[in-house]
């Protein structure tokens, strides 16, 4: 990689950049290698410009950063985001992968991983190799690794783009992502919008923030890249309109005959069965999930594999075939004859579609145990009770990892927030592996017993249970505790 191109559009005076090969570069000093350049990230805990020292003494040759710093011993260019520099320099480094592959990337604040995997499935059947970057596991050339964030940053994006020899590239692209700038200089063949509503607003402090970041991905189309969004969503009609614009191709799903497929009529959740129209032609799906919201995820994964070549009749059998995602609506057979259901739900929408899936299957009672993640997004709280209250019979509110937040001061507003809009149904346990237990022992034949907010997402702290999640949480269960008495 040539230093001097890499770097030429972010440094205002060009001509001072050093005309040298680089073969690394690093944000980690405690990574770096002899020569490697050091890219300083202000990130959200530390600042690695106090790093620099660090690692050029560990041998980085050339230190990028946005601070004015001088007298280093080693070549020092100031650039105005570091972030948007880093991604630059690995993607010279490594030769834009993204142009290699066929590139598909998904947003929307629900249903990004399932399309992802409903596409991988669709595309596998039909005997296309697929690279899987999403929330629950990495999966490149058929190795899984688990995922400790929905999307990489750019280092190890295109690392991982570079290893790839599989023909697809499937990426789940949050906000978070777009906004540190972890996919900048990525070009997608298809850029998938599945819906949008209340998340994140401790980060991006309003709903139009919000929007704003996720229509960036539409920018960063190749050349005869298509843009696959939902009009079943007024952010997706507002993001049809703006990218109407841009002289963009465009493809819809909803339940409009102005979409390129439509849904026409839902038989059944479960399983869930429903028909969609294509241009003139009448198709009839049947997936081994539940779930109406399933319906919308699949039929963005429908028009995305259409678009991309692949028969209506073979999208059709591959779907029928599709077993879900591990950690979406997973169920469990407690002892006594109630079920445990693992789900990942965490936003207010996500709350009410599940919550009526649940409902649509089952007149008994249903308990809901569910908990507040530290330094999230405390505006959806007093929803996400709320709405909990007014569709379950019980709930054990609990804690989600703290994040580094207060445990006393996450307590209090828990609790507040119960004497508030609890209405009685709420009760409070603060480790989340014991609010489990609790509920496993009381359960009865009947029970729907409901766990939202992390699906097989491992807990980061330590619970009384010796477990990483609330799926081992309840495998513990089953294998060490009985049922005890009713509640």
């Amino acid at each position: 990689m040539n230093l001097h191109t890499a770097l030429k559009p972010f440094v205002q005076d060009y001509t001072t950049i050093a005309n040298m090969n680089i073969t690394g570069v690093q944000f980690h000093s405690g990574k770096i290698q002899q020569g490697d350049v050091f890219v300083a990230i202000n990130g959200t805990k530390e600042d690695g410009h106090h790093y620099i020292q660090s690692a050029i003494k560990a041998g980085a040759s050339v230190v990028v950063g946005e601070y004015n710093i001088t007298d280093l011993p080693v070549p020092y260019y100031r650039v105005s985001n570091t972030r948007r520099a880093l991604a630059a320099l690995v993607g010279h480094l490594y030769d834009f992968p993204s142009q290699r592959h066929v590139m598909i990337g998904i947003t929307g604040t629900n249903g990004k991983t399932t399309t992802a995997h409903m596409i991988k499935h669709i595309l596998e059947f039909a005997g296309v190799t697929c690279t899987l970057l999403g929330t629950v596991f990495q999966e490149i050339n058929g190795r899984k690794v688990i995922s400790t964030q929905t999307t990489p940053d750019s280092l190890q994006l295109n690392k991982w783009l570079n290893q790839s020899d599989d023909q697809v590239v499937i990426m789940e692209v949050s906000s978070h992502g777009i906004d540190q700038e972890r996919v900048a200089f990525i070009e997608y063949d298809y850029s998938v919008f599945t819906n949008l509503s209340h998340d994140h607003l401790d980060y991006h402090h309003t709903l139009e923030d919000y929007f704003g970041t996720k229509a960036r991905l539409f920018t960063q189309l190749k050349p005869n890249g298509e843009s696959i969004i939902s009009s079943h969503n007024d952010w997706g009609i507002r993001l049809i309109d703006l990218l109407t614009t841009k002289n963009t191709s465009i493809h819809t799903f909803g339940k409009s005959v102005k979409d390129d497929v439509q849904i026409t009529n839902i038989e059944s959740e479960f399983p869930l069965t429903f028909q969609l129209k294509q241009r003139d032609s009448h198709y009839k799906l049947v997936l081994p999930i539940p779930g109406l919201y399933n319906a919308w995820n699949a039929v963005a994964a429908w028009l995305t594999a259409s678009r991309m070549g692949i028969e209506p009749e073979v999208i059709q059998k591959a779907l029928r075939t599709f077993a879900g995602v591990p950690g979406r609506f997973e169920i469990f057979k407690h002892p006594s004859g109630a079920e445990f259901i693992v789900d990942y739900a965490h936003t207010p929408d996500g709350f009410h579609q599940f919550l009526r899936t649940i409902h649509s299957r089952t007149n008994n009672r249903v308990i809901h145990i569910f908990g507040f993640r530290g330094n999230g997004d405390p505006s959806k709280r007093k929803e996400m009770i709320r709405i909990s209250v007014e569709n379950n019979d019980m709930i054990v509110l609990t804690l989600d990892d703290l994040k580094g937040a207060n445990k006393n001061e996450m307590l209090m507003e828990m609790r507040s927030l119960v004497s508030n809009y609890g209405e009685n149904k709420c009760l409070t346990i603060d480790d989340r592996t014991e609010a489990i237990e609790y509920v496993w022992k009381k359960a009865k034949k009947g029970d729907v017993v409901i766990i939202t907010g992390k699906g097989r997402e491992c807990y980061e702290q330590t619970f009384a249970i010796p477990s990483r999640s609330d799926i081992e949480t309840i495998e513990y269960l089953l294998k060490f505790i009985a049922p005890d008495d009713s509640i």
